[in-house]
């Protein structure tokens, strides 16, 4: 019987005799080193080439402490520290302007079409027209051994045009493939190449590019058989179009100019056929149909009675093209049908979508109470407190009735050019709804007029509108008049880029400072921060500053005087002057001018400015106030959205509250919601070009030829909305910041400014937890 001792232990000995064995096999296994080789070691560091250095260095373990805690030796000596190139380790990160480029993502299409000399300025016109708007990039391709525009043949305007030096056809096709290789290739996934003597469907071809995968080497288009003892395959017409991919590209683009001598075809786009067979080892040839998305083409030559009209729409519903075309009519025709098609699919996917939804909505928690009108579009938006109430604006046919800024004061106000067409056009389209929804009741519908209106802008569904309409209503037995209100939603759309003009950050700029006697104190802080970003600064000559002494009836008298209100002001000019001004022909680094009214409309002013003939028509305008704090940032933007006969741009400022008001005002403006906020109702900083504004003012003046007191009642903002075609571009700018200002609001200048001019001091005071304390400074 075994010992108790032992039982216990029974359940350890395994784990004791593997260790025991571990470690005996391990002394086993160990080297044996012996005292020569560490004396052989320790010579050679003692060896006379080394001996030199190991004299000079700082041992890293001193020897006399081997068995203490290792503790770093600080190295005090500036000849014994490691020396370090800075400069060599230094290096520079490049990054991409975009993160699209930094990861290698790439656009989805660039489109070519390949026209001729003789149709560059017809059917490739009437091609870029139906088919660029669809496009990212479209490029037109031709040869020519001469220059193809000069004399009277200008190039079309808009078109992105690259002319070979070659005339043959299947040479035109091979440089139109290698120069989309060339350029595009680390740029787009998918490449379209189509003639300009058939009619591209754009959308088709974006459907069928967005629903593929890009590492296919697809040769997809209208396929046709190759007859030939050697190959066996398909090739893709050419009048059709096809598609090609970034990887048969690459494939296939650094052999193809082989192609050109070994193989022999009777038309381009055989022989770009049986090229990529040849290249491909036969694995790749043109097919109609990959991944479910099929490319189809109607051929108007089989069928010469073929009308565009009254053909099925089953026919256009999945074509991608439609070929030969021979004059830009047949084009349109076929853009309008194919047009046509595409909005009625729409419609049907739009109804088979609300059907699912209304299917859907029972299953959710609120039911089928929980839909929204429109099905689709997002629900009203809900304010969560009184503030957020979203106002309805009241109109009729010529003036429109609105609280700004919540207030309880509304004004009637014309309508601009822009909001007519608005009101006309919602009118329209609620009449003709009218008419479609009753007519197959035998009641025909006709406007007498608009009653009421009302609109307001949702910023989850979009422009909403509630029509009283007054209506005639015709039945078999007889005429009636009634009042009826419909409800009309504009929803918000896909978000489109819009191109603008190119501009850069060159400009120079005028800026052009109004001050007025009220203001000679904010004209000092003003000249002591533009010294400081401006004056002092590498782009001082790019800013050239103008002041406008405004005087008064009363202080006109006192010019030149030693009473002259701006007496300090301007003996501060003569000492930047002094100080900057550096030669004796060169111009006043600040000049300055004093006008005389009563009224100081910004017009007024404007015109004094254009008359003294000192700008040009291509000068930039920033006309600033002197409580503004400017900087660069403010000019660039300046810059980069002031497009001359384009764009207007009308910053809305941070503008500091009344410091006796709100205590967190200080001197250093700061941009948070104690301290200030966005004056929605200032437009006295714009920046706008001499040109527009001279053109704007030109039709302002035909139309208040009787009556040049109007001159007073406009300003710039509404001279540009109502005299131009240029685009207002209204934003907040965080880069203009502005002291607090109590504004003289004159009854001369027209209700409208008088209104914002008397909101901008009303908000402009503090917040309303601000306004309470100072009201009730017991109350807690």
């Amino acid at each position: 019987m075994m010992p108790r001792g032992l039982t216990r232990c029974k359940g350890i000995m395994p784990t004791i005799l593997g260790l025991t064995i571990g470690l005996a096999l391990s002394f086993l296994r160990a080297p044996v080193i012996e005292p020569d080789e560490c004396r052989i070691y320790e010579t050679s560091l003692d060896s006379a080439n080394e001996a030199l250095a190991l004299d000079n260095s700082v041992p890293a373990f001193p020897a006399s402490d081997e068995e203490e805690d290792f503790e770093p030796q600080i190295i005090v000596d500036p000849k014994l520290k490691p020396k370090v190139d800075l400069e060599a380790n230094k290096k520079k990160v490049v990054r991409s302007r975009y993160i699209s480029t930094e990861l290698g993502i790439r656009e989805r299409l660039v489109s070519s079409m390949i026209t001729s000399k003789d149709t560059v300025s017809s059917l490739a016109i009437a091609q870029n027209k139906t088919l660029g708007h669809h496009m990212q990039k479209l490029l037109f391709f031709f040869g020519s051994h001469e220059q193809p525009f000069k004399g009277k043949n200008h190039q079309p305007a808009g078109m992105n045009i690259v002319v070979h030096p070659e005339e043959d056809e299947i040479r035109i096709l091979y440089q139109t493939l290698y120069y989309l290789y060339q350029h595009y290739n680390e740029v787009y996934d998918w490449f379209f190449v189509g003639y300009d003597n058939s009619y591209v469907a754009g959308y088709r071809v974006n459907e069928i590019v967005n629903h593929m995968s890009i590492t296919r080497k697809l040769y997809l288009g209208l396929p046709a058989r190759i007859h030939d003892e050697k190959i066996d395959g398909y090739y893709c017409k050419q009048s059709a179009g096809f598609i090609m991919s970034r990887a048969l590209m690459m494939a296939v683009m650094p052999e193809m100019n082989k192609c050109l001598s070994g193989i022999q075809a009777d038309s381009p786009d055989e022989w770009l056929g049986r090229c990529l067979l040849t290249l491909t080892k036969g694995e790749v040839g043109c097919v109609n149909t990959e991944e479910v998305q099929t490319y189809e083409s109607i051929n108007l030559e089989n069928d010469q009675q073929f009308d565009v009209e009254t053909a099925s729409s089953k026919l256009f519903e999945k074509a991608v093209s439609a070929f030969p075309v021979a004059t830009t009519t047949e084009v349109y025709k076929l853009h309008k049908r194919f047009s046509e098609v595409e909005i009625d699919m729409t419609y049907r996917k739009i109804e088979f979508l609300q059907e699912e939804i209304k299917n859907l909505s029972a299953k959710t928690p609120q039911g089928e109470d929980g839909l929204s009108w429109p099905i689709g579009v997002n629900p009203p938006f809900q304010p969560s407190y009184r503030w957020e109430v979203i106002n309805w604006d009241y109109f009729d046919s010529t003036h429109t009735l609105t609280c700004r800024g919540g207030g309880t004061t509304a004004l009637p106000i014309f309508f601009f050019d822009m909001e007519k067409k608005d009101v006309h056009d919602i009118v329209a389209t609620a009449v003709s709804r009218l008419q479609e929804k009753y007519k197959p009741q035998n009641m025909e519908i006709d406007l007498i007029k608009l009653e009421n209106g009302y609109k307001r802008f949702d910023p989850q569904r979009g422009m909403e509108y509630m029509l009283d309409l007054k209506l005639r209503v015709t039945v078999d037995s007889g005429q009636t008049e009634l009042s009826h209100r419909v409800d009309l939603l504009r929803p918000l759309s896909q978000v489109e880029i819009i191109p603008m003009p190119y501009v850069t950050e060159t400009t120079k700029i005028n800026m052009i400072l109004p001050v007025s006697v009220d203001e000679a104190e904010a004209l000092k802080v003003f000249l002591d921060k533009f010294e400081k970003k401006v004056l002092m600064s590498k782009d001082k000559d790019s800013i050239l500053l103008t002041i406008i002494f405004i005087y008064g009836a009363a202080e006109a008298e006192k010019v030149h005087q030693k009473d002259d209100p701006f007496t300090v002001q301007k003996e501060r000019l003569r000492a930047l002057e002094v100080k900057y001004g550096s030669q004796e022909n060169r111009p006043k680094v600040i000049p300055w001018m004093s006008i005389k009214t009563d009224i100081p409309s910004q017009l007024r002013i404007l015109d004094v400015i254009v008359r003294t003939k000192k700008f040009t028509a291509d000068s930039l305008f920033f006309l600033a106030s002197p409580h503004a704090d400017v900087n660069n940032d403010l000019f660039d933007r300046c810059r980069m959205n002031a497009i001359a006969g384009w764009q207007a741009y009308f910053p809305v400022p941070f503008t500091q509250f009344n410091k006796e008001i709100a205590p967190d005002v200080k001197e250093e403006i700061e941009i948070k919601g104690s301290t200030g906020h966005f004056d929605i109702y200032s437009f006295d900083e714009t920046c706008f070009f001499n040109s527009d504004y001279m053109a704007a003012r030109s039709k302002f003046a035909q139309k208040s030829q009787k009556n040049q007191d109007l001159i007073d009642n406009i300003d710039l903002y509404e001279l540009f909305m109502e005299n131009s075609e240029l685009h207002v571009f209204r934003a907040v700018e965080p880069a203009l910041k502005r002291r607090w200002m109590l504004r003289q609001c004159s009854v001369k200048r027209g209700d409208g400014a008088v209104d914002r001019c008397e909101r901008s001091n009303a908000e402009g005071l503090g917040t309303r937890t601000q306004l309470a304390m100072k009201l009730f400074p017991d109350e807690t």
